[in-house]
């Protein structure tokens, strides 16, 4: 992870790169803010994955874009019935924080009293990113920092041409 060598503390501060909104309509809530707002969007994405939740494995289609303008917004298509579900009034669903190994900042954030709610599994382990969920409420999702090394660079390629 970023930061002393020395911390204790399974995230930094200075990893936070987004806030992550789940939405019901992906499409209509990007132009909702381009509109009032004047953001910029990455093209829609998709990714078709093995996730793991409380009730057993699933795969799932996750649809998501990121704003290009900083602080960074990502939008996610709702997905119902699983942690991917829109909150009536209640727009922010997460925090999104880089890490260097996600079973291990997901194990370190268990102690700290997160609970895991979902996380993509590659060979049987979670891999690529995790939600954590404290009692209070507090969504975090970590992500694995070498699918994206260079943050911008990573939104440029995603951008429509």
């Amino acid at each position: 992870m970023s930061g002393s060598p020395t911390t204790t503390r399974p995230l930094s501060a200075t990893d936070l790169y987004h806030t992550g909104v789940v939405v019901p309509d992906l499409e209509a809530s990007k132009s909702a803010l381009t509109e009032i707002a004047g953001y910029r969007w990455t093209a829609t994405m998709s990714a078709e994955l093995p996730i793991r939740l409380p009730d057993g494995e699933r795969v799932l289609t996750l649809r998501f874009a990121y704003s290009l303008d900083a602080p960074y917004v990502e939008l996610v298509q709702e997905i119902p019935g699983t942690p991917w579900t829109a909150a009536p009034k209640s727009a922010t669903h997460h925090l999104g924080y880089f890490c260097d190994d996600v079973p291990t900042t997901a194990e370190r954030l268990q102690a700290a009293g997160f609970v895991l709610e979902a996380c993509a599994v590659i060979d049987g382990a979670p891999s690529i990113f995790a939600y954590l969920l404290d009692p209070s409420g507090v969504r975090i999702e970590i992500v694995d920092r070498a699918r994206m090394p260079d943050f911008s660079a990573y939104l440029r390629s995603k951008t429509p041409h």
